[in-house]
């Protein structure tokens, strides 16, 4: 990931409550990410790579899954990753996907999650992190979020809230709210073939993970919000007060989870028009 933009922003290390959101973040998004990696065939000493690894815990697991794997744990900020105990097979480093490549490229499985959203060109970094792969058996795993609006509360404040906190990503950080739903046309793009997607509905207002998610988010960006100009401190209060309302319910984002795998033979291609995408859909409940 880019550092400079990234990590000194809203959703740097440095802000205070980065690690709780990211936990949440993981609690929230792990369990659809786990069923996307445990779907696809990889072998028992699979080589792995986790761009923008964050805490580490999908890192932790893929290390449990493949005890006889190596796995490499990346981020531009690796002090939450570097404080931590890891298996002998899991290697930590600084990198930033934007300009540095990652060798030696014989990955069996690349993942980045809530990555590219937040950086230039990610239909380019698909085919940067695509170069990594192990032709014939290699796959990437790309998930970003892409937001709704208030599809079941119709609440204004609460509308309010996303949109500007959407806004507010766009212009501190650069992140492109609409990028997941290229993630498909990108991997068939970069050449990648077996092109499978997963679709996460989330939802909140139940007084679950997915609600304490959201406060977290809201609480770490309430400042920027108002130092932007895009919201007053009154009007953050009462877009997050919908969730302490019983009567509540609502979605926040659809989270794009995508999969495809490098053909062997014949290399990197684009996929023909009879070539079929696979899609799933799951949803929290409400």
């Amino acid at each position: 990931m880019n550092r400079s933009e990234y990590a000194d922003g809203v959703l740097g290390q440095d802000q205070r409550g980065e690690r709780e959101r990211l936990a949440l973040l993981e609690a929230t998004c792990d369990p659809t990410t786990w069923e996307v990696i445990s779907g696809l065939p990889l072998s028992g000493n699979a080589s792995c790579a986790v761009i923008g690894a964050g805490n580490g815990r999908i890192v932790r697991r893929l290390a449990q899954r493949f005890p006889a794997g190596r796995i490499t744990a990346t981020d531009t900020d690796t002090r939450l990753l570097d404080a931590q105990e890891w298996p002998s097979q899991v290697t930590i480093s600084r990198h930033d996907v934007t300009r540095d490549d990652l060798t030696p490229a014989d990955r069996d499985l690349v993942h980045a999650r809530a990555v590219l959203t937040h950086l230039p060109d990610p239909g380019g970094l698909v085919r940067r992190m695509a170069s990594w792969l192990t032709p014939g058996r290699g796959w990437l795993v790309v998930e970003d979020p892409t937001y709704l609006g208030p599809v079941l509360s119709g609440r204004s404040e609460w509308a309010a809230l996303l949109r500007n906190c959407e806004e507010l990503l766009a212009r501190s950080v650069g992140t492109d709210s609409i990028w997941a739903g290229r993630i498909p046309v990108a991997m068939a793009a970069a050449g990648l073939t077996d092109v499978r997607v997963t679709v996460r509905v989330a939802t909140v207002g139940d007084g679950g993970v997915e609600d304490r998610f959201w406060r977290a988010n809201f609480r770490q960006a309430k400042t920027a919000l108002v130092t932007h100009g895009l919201m007053t401190e009154e009007e953050v209060e009462r877009g997050m007060g919908c969730l302490d309302d019983p009567a509540f319910r609502d979605m926040t984002w659809t989270m794009i989870s995508c999969a495809a795998t490098i053909d062997g033979k014949r290399g990197f291609r684009l996929l023909t028009a009879d070539r079929s995408i696979s899609m799933n859909v799951c949803h929290s409940h409400v």
